[in-house]
């Protein structure tokens, strides 16, 4: 009896959330990580790119080695941070946070950071043709030395 009043009160809580669902945030941006932001009370991960890792390294071309995920964060800071932005609501990944796509001034933010080499085209073909210009142009990390995909980084080093 117990377990079927908690499966009840589970699927109320889930039906009542995604009726009563908001659809889009609003409000001054707060770069968290380097594909993360926190806007009015939400943690925002960008949908459809994945990007470095805080202390995941790089090297550039010919030169020293750095933390590619510190870099890519004070990118998205100079760009994003405390400027007001709009993110349109795609769903939760599995740490509860809030997956959407931001645009900032009318802009899509996550082409931007693709655009530029600052992220990776993953879990879905939304940007994998700007990837491409990027990787063509070697743009950002595809200009690097030594560059890994943040994904394989992830899964060797956590």
């Amino acid at each position: 009896m117990e377990v079927l009043a908690l499966l009840l009160i589970t699927v109320f809580f889930l039906l009542f959330r995604f009726l009563f669902r908001k659809r889009t945030i609003t409000g001054k941006a707060y770069v968290t990580d380097a594909d993360g932001i926190r806007v009015s009370g939400y943690d925002i991960r960008l949908a459809g790119l994945d990007a470095p890792e805080w202390d995941q390294p790089a090297r550039h071309q010919g030169g020293d080695w750095f933390c590619h995920g510190k870099h890519v964060k004070s990118k998205l800071i100079e760009a994003l941070g405390g400027k007001h932005v709009r993110v349109k609501i795609e769903g939760y990944d599995k740490y509860g946070r809030v997956l959407g796509s931001v645009t900032c001034n009318d802009k899509d933010v996550g082409e931007w950071l693709v655009r530029n080499g600052l992220a990776i085209s993953a879990y879905e073909d939304r940007y994998k043709h700007i990837e491409h210009e990027a990787r063509n142009a070697r743009r950002g990390l595809w200009g690097y030395d030594v560059t890994y995909d943040p994904r394989a980084w992830r899964h060797r080093n956590t």
